[in-house]
């Protein structure tokens, strides 16, 4: 009788142990701060979640923060996935319902802002509200409007190779030049720089070519939850005089024009990482936001 005890609960605990496995994250990481409300960070690509320190402590002592890193990203394990946005955003979904609270906040940084996107279109009320940073719901269609998913899929598919071929220099600055074109805060560069080449070359390519090549102009007027997309502008490219701050604007507004509960603010002296470029002016927005 005990030799068959000791076998039930042997299976018992190896159920259990197998249920954990199945059910803990793998297509992101997350580190916890703060107490209160849940208020759910998702960085862009190749960042680690590290982009969001700032924010975190801005906001921690009435929420608590969940920041999440991507796998793949900033040193975290990578996943095998051909199509990895998808993953994480299935995992997140499940993760949000088990740790949202009434008043629940969601903010994602480019490719963080499609992922919130995914999660939204599919999740009516995955979070109270949501918080867009500087991210479109196509990008190939941001100079060409025309532009169609299976073109961008046909023409683009190198996009998922790129990375394999660079050695750690190569692909360091390769990112550094990139990140010194969407960094007006220049000192900012190398802090996020330091993370970022430490992500997996194939995570990059992969995740650039699934958003790059995902049109989601039209899913988006399913999206009901209250939601506040920013860009930025900074200063007139001298190569580009019809590319304007009311262009970029429109620009925006146009991508996001089938989404009735979405509302686009420029915010000034910026690049791409608001957040870390013109943070006073990122934090009144998202405060602005969060308490009407």
């Amino acid at each position: 009788m005990k030799t068959i005890q000791s076998m039930l609960l042997f299976f018992f605990a190896f159920a259990n142990v197998q249920a954990q496995e199945v059910t803990t994250p793998t297509a992101f990481e997350v580190s916890i701060h703060g107490k209160g409300d849940t208020m759910f960070l998702i960085p862009g690509a190749s960042c680690s979640g590290n982009v969001w320190n700032e924010t975190v402590a801005k906001y921690q002592k009435n929420y608590q923060i969940h920041v999440i890193t991507l796998a793949g990203y900033g040193g975290t394990k990578p996943i095998a996935s051909n199509t990895i946005l998808q993953e994480v955003k299935s995992q997140l979904i499940n993760y949000i319902k088990k740790q949202k609270t009434d008043n629940c906040i969601l903010i994602g940084h480019s490719i963080g802002g499609f992922t919130s996107l995914l999660m939204a279109i599919e999740e009516e009320r995955i979070v109270s509200k949501i918080i867009i940073v500087d991210s479109l719901p196509f990008l190939a269609g941001a100079s060409n409007p025309a532009i169609t998913e299976d073109f961008v899929k046909s023409s683009y598919g190198m996009l998922k190779e790129m990375y394999m071929p660079m050695d750690s220099i190569m692909l360091r600055n390769t990112l550094k030049q990139t990140l010194n074109g969407m960094m007006r805060n220049k000192e900012k560069i190398g802090f996020v720089l330091n993370d970022a080449a430490k992500s997996d070359r194939r995570t990059l390519g992969y995740t650039m070519f699934e958003m790059m090549s995902t049109d989601l102009r039209e899913a988006i007027k399913t999206i009901k939850t209250p939601t506040l997309v920013l860009t930025n502008w900074n200063e007139p490219i001298p190569q580009f005089p019809n590319f304007t701050k009311e262009a970029k604007l429109k620009m925006y507004q146009d991508q996001y024009k089938n989404c009735n509960s979405c509302t686009v603010k420029i915010v000034d002296k910026a690049e791409h990482f608001i957040m870390l470029d013109n943070p006073s002016a990122f934090y009144q927005e998202v405060s602005n936001f969060i308490k009407q």
